[in-house]
This record gives structure tokens, sequence and C-alpha cells, in this order.
């Protein structure tokens, strides 16, 4: 009996492991099929679903907004690679928010895998993933010399546009040799997607480069230039659909505004936000969405959709008490309001840093931090920009 009650023991502890390690799975898994099953959203059931798209993979190239873990891998000392980073989803991915990006949201809807981070690949990935994510946190359109020479300096130098490029062509040279098939048609049908500017322009402004000499020394248009030419690269290497995001509404960052306190003239609206941002953000993106008019010209057959991030925020703005927010423009992990500024401009009370404190219910903040949304927030983004792409790729309804 004694052997036998020994063998019944064992069985339990087994199946319980096993019963732990699947709970844990379904958890994580399904906190990131959110989209699905907004909370609070009156639209929820009007949300297409990007399966019906046919994308087959995504490939990523940009910021922090879309980072999911690249910038954690080479620096695992950084904020985002820690709690409480990722505190809603249990974990501390890379990714600089509570939980989940707006690119892990419209990777579900389209029914793929959350986009590998390309820092984490390994040889045996190169033809089995779902698609490669190389964006990386504070990452530029322009380079490091290119800025040098409109005197905007770089404190760090992250992976530019053109570095992600490099790896995006390293990728698929192994990618394109362990395919069977023609890797041109393969990728026919991968969903590219691009977003910068917000890094080059931020470095600008904490320079004390005005707007006005900004836009006359011809960054934005310089930034848009970089960004075109990179993605005729990847038209070049087969894309066929291309989502380019604009930028969002910078006044209303918690750190843009903290900025913005010692100016006497700034005008806000509304919400709060800084006006003279967000006026700059839409001259950024009617920049932007002339220069994709030209490539759409140029390159008939391929799907090149604006990804209007400004529009997507102003309407969470505007139907914040429906989709249960309560806070706009301030941090959900910040410092004490009398210390923010120095916090600010020394950079030594961060995110996770010691002195800072961490709101209760970060669902009820768009932003997590100075700079980046909640999970919440970056679900009800992803749902608006999914129902604005969806009828532009011409996807089945």
């Amino acid at each position: 009996m004694r052997k036998k009650k020994s063998r019944t023991i064992s069985f339990l502890e087994a199946m319980a492991i096993r019963f732990l390690a699947l709970f844990q799975v379904l958890i994580i898994y399904s906190t990131s099929l959110l989209i699905i099953l907004p909370q609070n959203s009156c639209n929820a059931s009007n949300i297409p679903d990007l399966e019906q798209c046919g994308f087959n993979a995504i490939y990523n190239l940009g910021t922090s907004i879309s980072d999911t873990g690249n910038s954690a891998v080479d620096n695992p000392s950084i904020w985002q690679a820690k709690f409480p980073y990722g505190e809603t989803i249990h974990e501390a991915t890379g990714r600089p928010s509570d939980g989940l990006l707006i690119i892990d949201y419209i990777a579900r809807s389209a029914d793929l895998p959350l986009v590998v981070p390309y820092k984490n690949l390994s040889a045996a990935h190169l033809s089995a993933c779902h698609g490669v994510n190389f964006a990386y946190s504070g990452a530029t359109a322009l380079s490091k010399e290119a800025l040098a020479k409109k005197n905007i300096t770089l404190e760090l130098t992250n992976p530019s546009l053109d570095v992600q490029l490099g790896w995006l062509d390293d990728y698929f040279e192994g990618f394109c040799n362990n395919v069977k098939e023609d890797c041109t048609k393969a990728l026919n049908s991968s969903l590219f997607m691009m977003n910068f500017g917000t890094n080059d322009y931020g470095s600008a402004f904490r320079q004390n480069h005005s707007m006005e000499e900004i836009k006359k020394n011809n960054l934005v248009s310089d930034v848009v230039e970089a960004m075109k030419q990179a993605l005729k690269k990847i038209i070049n290497r087969g894309a066929r659909k291309v989502l380019v995001f604009g930028v969002a509404l910078d006044g209303c960052r918690p750190i843009s505004i903290t900025m913005q306190s010692a100016n006497k003239s700034a005008t806000y609206d509304r919400f709060g936000c800084v006006k003279d941002n967000n006026d700059f953000c839409k001259y950024h993106n009617e920049v932007l969405q002339e220069g994709l008019k030209e490539l759409r010209e140029q390159h008939r057959d391929v799907q090149i959709v604006y990804g209007d991030l400004y529009n997507a925020m102003q309407s969470v703005f505007d139907d914040f008490q429906s989709l249960g927010f309560k806070s706009l423009t301030k941090a959900c992990c910040d410092v004490e309001s009398g210390e923010r500024v120095k916090a600010i401009l020394y950079k030594d009370k961060l995110c996770g840093a010691h002195g800072t404190i961490v709101c209760p219910k970060p669902e009820e903040y768009v932003y997590w931090d100075n700079a980046h949304w909640t999970q919440r927030a970056n679900q009800q983004l992803a749902n608006w920009i999914i129902q604005d792409i969806f009828p532009k790729f011409q996807c089945n309804a």
C-alpha cells in the first residue's frame, strides 16, 4: 500500500506542475488577446480581424513604441528590462510599458505570434518564425553624423534606421537561403511596419532648438526622406504591404508638458497638452503623407498605408471617459511632482528608480511612464489603427 500511495502522490505532483505551467502560459496568452475582448469598449464588436488580410509575417523597424526587447537584450540594466515594467503581464520583457504594445495587438489580430526581437534570434529561427522586430528604443531616423551637421548631438548612439536596415538585410540573407520557395514571393504577403521621427525631434527640443529652427534646417524633410529611402529598399526586397506610422500627440506626453512648464508663452488645449508640440506633429505627419503619396505613384503594385497615430490618440482623449481612462497626461510610474523637473533634466529618477511611485490601476492611465503608453492605451490605439487600415489593405470582409 505504501508503494502504491507513493506512486499516486508522484502522479498528482506531476499533474500539478504541468497544470501550473499551462496556467502561466494561458495567463500571458489571454492577456495578449485583449484586443479580441477589450474592456470598456463600446465599439469592440466592430473591430475587424486582420487575419482576413492574409499576413503571414510581420517585419518592423522603429523606436521604443514598438521595441519588444531589442534594447533590453543589449542592456539588461535599462529600466524597461525590469519591474515595474511589464507588471500587468507579470514579466519585464523589455517593452517600455506595463504590458503589451501596439505591435503585439496587431500581431494577435493577424493571428500571428508576438514578433520576435531581432536580438533574440538564433540561426534556428531564420526560416521558422513569423516575422522579426528590429525596433530599438531611442532610435533615430537620421544617423548620428547627419544630426551632428544640424548641431544636434545624441547622448546615446542607438541603432538608427540605417543600422536596422542592415539588420534586416542580414536577416533576409539567411532567410532567403532557408526558404524553399522564391524569397520575394514569400514576402509578398508579409506586413512591413515602420515608425520614426520622435527621437530625432526630441533630441533637438532638448538642446533648445526651436520648432521654427527645426523646420528651417530641413530636419523634418530629411527624416521623411530617410524613411522614404528605407521604404524603397524594403520594397525592392519584396515588400508589397507596408504600414508607415506618423507621430502621435507629443504635446500630451508628461515629459513634454514638464519641459514646457517654464515656458510662459506655452499654450495648452482642453486636455492640458502643449499646442505647439502637437502642431509640430501635424506638420511632420503632413510631410510624411506627401512622401508616401509619391511612393505610391512610383510603386503602384505596393499597398503603402499610413498609420494615423495622431488621430488614433485624439480619439482616445475624446472618448476617455467611455474607455475607462481617468488620467490623460500624468504618468502612472512617476516621481513626486516637486521632483519631476529635476528628474527629467538629470534622468536620475526614471520609472523604476528609487523614489518613483507606481499607480495602483495602470488601466486608468494613458501614460505608463513619462513618454510611453500603458498596455490599456496601446490596446485602444491598436483598435483604432486596425479599424482604419483594414479597408486600406483591401482585406476581405
